[in-house]
């Protein structure tokens, strides 16, 4: 049996018994593997946009046998799949920009998915707006700390969904409202982030940095706020 990093095995915890799973950015193809030896997907897609990854996941399913079951596709994100082709597809591992863009790219076929599970590396207030812009809901997500890098993991399914305050679409709003365990930790590096940010900002002379460093320490304040209502609630 593959043993997956707590990354990944998050990833599969999320993806309900019987999907029909493509894995976009596959690398070595671990995730696929798993969830084929499980039992809990009968066939994934495992696709990446680079040969290299792709031959090193076609190695990782003769070791473990998995052939059958599991399709490897070289191309650019979601242009491999036919809509419907997967019910669940996970995206990770890349910065929210690029998985918003290959949502973007090719809207029929993840509309056809009854959920997304993204891992964002950044910009994830972006990929949160754009994903309530375009019709799904953030139907969960969840925080894990591996080797002392913070994790996020977005679910997202079809859905209406209207997020009002936009440090919720910073901070993540399911986090927000389970108080995750780790929500203390991830507004703290959020605030470390910005801190860094506006003390590079401060140092310009162009009005248009201190104007956006002025906004950053707005945010801040804002965030901060929240870190301590959190610390008051307990």
């Amino acid at each position: 049996m593959i043993t997956l990093s707590q990354r990944l095995a998050t990833l599969a915890n999320y993806i309900p018994a019987g999907s029909l799973v493509a894995d976009i950015g596959t690398d070595h193809g671990y995730l696929p593997v798993y969830l084929v030896l499980t039992g809990r997907a009968p066939r994934v897609i495992a696709a990446d946009l680079r040969p290299g990854p792709l031959a090193a996941a076609r190695a990782t399913l003769q070791r473990y046998r998995t052939a059958d079951s599991i399709q490897l596709r070289l191309g650019n994100g979601l242009r491999v799949l036919q809509p419907g082709e997967a019910d669940v597809i996970v995206i990770a591992g890349m910065g929210g920009g690029t998985i918003r863009d290959i949502l973007q790219d090719s809207p029929v076929v993840a509309a056809a998915a009854r959920r997304l599970i993204l891992q964002p590396m950044a910009d994830e207030p972006e990929l949160r707006q754009y994903l309530i812009n375009h019709g799904w809901t953030i139907a969960d997500e969840t925080l894990l700390l591996e080797d002392d890098r913070l994790y996020l993991v977005i679910v997202a399914e079809p859905g209406q969904e209207d997020i009002k305050d936009p440090l919720l679409l910073e901070v993540g709003p399911r986090l927000w409202e389970k108080k995750h365990p780790l929500l203390r930790e991830h507004l703290q590096r959020l605030l470390a982030k910005y801190d860094k940010v506006g003390r590079g900002l401060t140092q310009s002379s162009q009005p248009a940095a201190r104007a956006k460093a002025d906004l950053i320490k707005e945010k801040m304040a804002a965030l901060e706020k929240l870190a301590a209502a959190l610390e008051i609630g307990g």
